[in-house]
């Protein structure tokens, strides 16, 4: 099997572990601040393992970094109060991907930038050689 395609179903099988495991932490029990840390640096580790899927072959770390500038301003986003924002909020998809947790949180910032220094940690060894 050539080398891009074994790394991307050991990516495939990372995201499959990590997709579950962060739903878990983000609606099952807890504290709510554990479950919004754990939910947010998931989130990263997901979305840097789904760029190295796409762009097997591309630097981790500009991926890593591409991932915290997107997740940074989806944060952001959530300063706004645009009725069609509301509106994707309202869903279950659109809660998960731009947040419904009380809107804004200065202190999801760190936790991105951990989640990608984590995706970044296990997604470099899956990247295909150039």
């Amino acid at each position: 099997m050539p080398e891009a395609a074994s790394k991307r179903i050991l990516l495939v099988l990372l995201i499959v572990a990590v997709v579950p495991v962060g739903l878990l932490a983000r609606f099952h029990g807890g504290p709510a601040w554990l479950r919004n840390s754990a939910g947010a640096v998931l989130y990263e580790v997901v979305w840097i393992a789904a760029a190295q899927f796409a762009w097997i072959s591309a630097r981790t770390h500009r991926l890593a970094l591409a991932v915290l500038a997107a997740t940074c301003a989806i944060e952001l986003l959530q300063l706004s109060d645009a009725p069609w924002l509301w509106a994707a909020r309202s869903t279950v998809p659109g809660r998960l991907l731009l947040g419904g947790n009380g809107g804004f949180d200065l202190m999801d910032f760190p936790l991105y930038g951990l989640g990608c220094a984590l995706g970044y940690a296990l997604c470099r060894p899956l990247r295909a050689s150039p």
